[in-house]
């Protein structure tokens, strides 16, 4: 009866978007910039800049699904100035799903460029591309198989009859993305689509290949500001991945408390939704060089009646280092009377 239960669980996990969808995804995307967009690399108020991201979901049914996401990216004009334009990001996912222990790690490289469009310099264009290496693992012991039941008891020692090349498989991944941007004095728009996958690699354990999916995004993620200490970020992402599709979109309502040259707090409230999916409030705390955000998943599609609309919870954290440059002074030689 349990492993009737596993499977079950197993094939409503795979009809769900989070199972079709292949790719990790975050509920906070906006804040996941290198995820949704290569072209995002350097693309920030500042010249260094940190995230960490934490998901976790499925807790209510099954084993946890653990997802991580580590990114880092400069802008490398502070390097050289030689090198205006041009950004550099990293980014280490890490998800680990199910009872098999399915553990994916990509290694990513995010090479962009970005370049005004408009004499006055208020319009920019920007392109970015991805250059990655992932590597998926299964635990084939810790799965039950039909193979394994003699007739009257389950038998764990017993040949699974899956035929498997491996426990592990790797590969090269290339990815691509642009980007449209207008700064204003109260708005700012942020416009952009990417490509993950165009490589089309392999990731099946077995002799037969399956192709990874192309995973197209389309996002925009502009900024108004409303009055002296209130600001509205709407953010909305579509993608596609074959037969898969979803689409996110909400709004954050940023409360500034205090706005200083070494003092900056300010406050979050929002909330997103995924279309026939999920309802996603969060809240945000900015404190000087640091954000910090929370959003849970409130399950609104027929996989409610499973998990109790527990989607789960997930974290969020991003550093901004800005320089304050000085300017030189020139030395002014005082005349002799």
């Amino acid at each position: 009866m349990k492993t009737l239960q596993h499977i079950a669980i197993t094939l409503l996990l795979l009809i769900t978007s989070e199972g079709m969808a292949q790719d990790i995804h975050f509920s906070q995307f906006p804040i996941s910039a290198l995820n949704l967009n290569p072209a995002n690399a350097g693309n920030f108020n500042g010249d260094l800049r940190m995230n960490a991201m934490l998901r976790r979901q499925w807790s209510s049914i099954t084993v946890p699904y653990k997802t991580i996401s580590l990114a880092g990216d400069i802008r490398l004009s502070v390097l050289n100035e030689q090198l205006k334009g041009l950004g550099a990001g990293l980014v280490i996912n890490h998800d680990d799903a199910g009872d098999g222990q399915m553990r994916t790690l990509d290694v990513r490289l995010y090479p962009s460029y970005r370049k005004p469009i408009t004499s006055d310099s208020i319009q920019f264009l920007r392109a970015g591309i991805m250059l990655g290496f992932s590597q998926r693992s299964v635990d084939f012991s810790r799965l039950s198989f039909d193979n394994q039941f003699n007739g009257d008891v389950f038998d764990p020692l017993a040949a699974n009859g899956e035929g498997a090349a491996g426990d592990k498989v790797t590969w090269f991944d290339l990815g691509f993305g642009f980007g449209w941007e207008m700064q204003q004095e109260n708005s700012n728009w942020d416009i952009g689509f990417s490509a993950t996958h165009i490589n089309r690699p392999n990731q099946s354990f077995y002799s037969e290949k399956v192709r990874r999916p192309v995973l197209w995004q389309f996002h925009a993620t502009p900024i108004f500001k409303l009055s002296s200490k209130l600001n509205l970020l709407p953010s909305a992402v579509f993608m596609k991945q074959q037969d898969y599709r979803a689409l996110n979109f909400g709004a954050e309502l940023k409360i500034d408390l205090m706005q200083e040259p070494a003092k900056n707090y300010s406050f979050g409230l929002g909330l997103n939704l995924r279309v026939k999916d999920a309802l996603i409030p969060f809240v945000a705390v900015y404190w000087n060089k640091f954000r910090f955000g929370f959003s849970y998943d409130v399950t609104t599609s027929n996989l409610n009646t499973v998990n109790n609309g527990r989607g789960g919870p997930e974290f969020s954290l991003v550093y901004i280092s800005k320089k304050i440059k000085a300017h030189p002074q020139k030395h002014v030689i005082c005349p002799v009377y």
